[in-house]
């Protein structure tokens, strides 16, 4: 296979992966709507950007997976604190909280994979010194 086959394969693989969890975070009861489609999201742009790239797809679906438990678990902890700030500061913070919401998840998006971009240089880094 070429290089530009295997870049072409990983991106198909990647889009199913992103789609199958996307679906899963979807049919979950537990997940409120914002954080649904941050997640949604991210995953696109994640596989957009990342998949083509060199690198071992193992490691790319890891990072895709472990990306997918980070929005989680930032998304939970803001919407707990935008809850609480509603509660003490009155339904004014709803209208911050509506405005400031895609940007504070742009913050972990962009740092995870900016992170990810280094462990997928890191990868090739290594395979080349090992050969």
């Amino acid at each position: 296979m070429k290089g530009s086959e295997v870049r072409i394969n990983h991106l198909i693989l990647g889009f199913l992966a992103a789609t199958f969890t996307s679906y899963l975070l979807l049919s979950s009861l537990h997940i409120n709507n914002e954080s649904t489609f941050m997640i949604i999201a991210f995953n696109f742009l994640f596989v957009i950007l990342t998949f083509p790239l060199n690198g071992r797809l193992s490691r790319k679906l890891a990072m895709l997976l472990i990306g997918n438990f980070v929005g989680l678990f930032w998304n939970s902890i803001f919407s707990s604190f935008a809850a609480a700030a509603s509660n003490h500061f009155g339904k004014s913070f709803e209208t911050l909280h509506i405005i400031l919401n895609p940007f504070i998840n742009l913050i972990w998006i962009v740092s995870f994979w900016c992170i990810s971009l280094t462990a997928l240089s890191n990868s090739k880094t290594r395979s080349r010194a090992d050969t």
